[in-house]
């Protein structure tokens, strides 16, 4: 199960997805408000695992690597309360330490009505900030595909996918979440992500230390997909 960050979509995995020698099934679905899945009027941590654990067949063994936001449904997921937990967990690049001034800002964002633009490259532009994946990936790249929404407006005829309320899940309760795993679980960053640091783990009081991915920033899994791949790979329950 792979599971993307806030701003992005399911398509952000495509070049692990190049790289992955997976025996199994493989899902990677669009979370609430994001991509080609609907706008709905909540949205949750729990909201969106309930909406992952849907896709799964019953009772179908699985392993989640979740990007940030996808990486906090999957510990919600682990928890259990949605249906039988993963054989394990692993995160890419969770924000850990969050802000009054961050976290009181999110209302406002989430009120703002979706910027609309003239072209598709602006619009792809906007997406591909909101992914924080600018400079990573061109306006024409396939990742932006289900990033980008056409529609007639007086305002422009594209914008994001994104609904701007989904920013309203909000700062995860890390330690409420990883309290409630009992699974295996590896959590790992990129050593120029903007968003989090190792010593932000220390807050988090577990043993295990993050895996650390050199000359990598945020989307550990766009940037280096093999290394990603080959981490992933290493876990004892992958």
């Amino acid at each position: 199960m792979l599971l993307h960050g806030l701003g992005a979509t399911a398509d952000v995995w495509r070049p692990l997805l190049d790289t992955c020698d997976w025996p199994g099934r493989i899902v990677a679905p669009d979370l609430r408000g994001h991509g080609s899945a609907e706008w709905r009027d909540r949205y949750s941590f729990g909201a969106m695992a309930t909406d992952v654990a849907a896709v799964l067949a019953h009772n179908e063994p699985f392993v989640v690597l979740g990007h940030s936001l996808g990486g906090v449904v999957g510990l919600a997921l682990a928890s259990g309360s949605f249906g039988p937990p993963p054989l394990g967990v692993a995160t890419l690049g969770i924000k850990i330490r969050w802000t009054e001034e961050e976290v009181g800002r999110l209302p406002g964002l989430a009120a703002r009505p979706p910027r609309r633009f003239a072209t598709r490259a602006e619009a792809a532009d906007w997406f591909l900030k909101l992914a924080g994946l600018y400079g990573f990936a061109a306006a024409d790249d396939s990742v932006v595909d289900r990033g980008v929404i056409e529609e007639n407006h007086p305002d422009g005829d594209w914008r994001a996918a994104q609904d701007p309320r989904s920013v309203l899940v909000g700062a995860p309760n890390l330690m409420s979440l990883l309290g409630a795993v009992e699974i295996p679980l590896a959590m790992a960053l990129g050593v120029d992500d903007p968003l989090v640091e190792v010593d932000h783990h220390l807050d988090l009081d577990r043993e295990l230390g993050p895996h650390v991915f050199e000359a990598v920033g945020h989307n550990a899994m766009f940037e280096k997909p093999e290394a990603v791949w080959d981490w992933f790979r290493s876990l004892p329950f992958s």
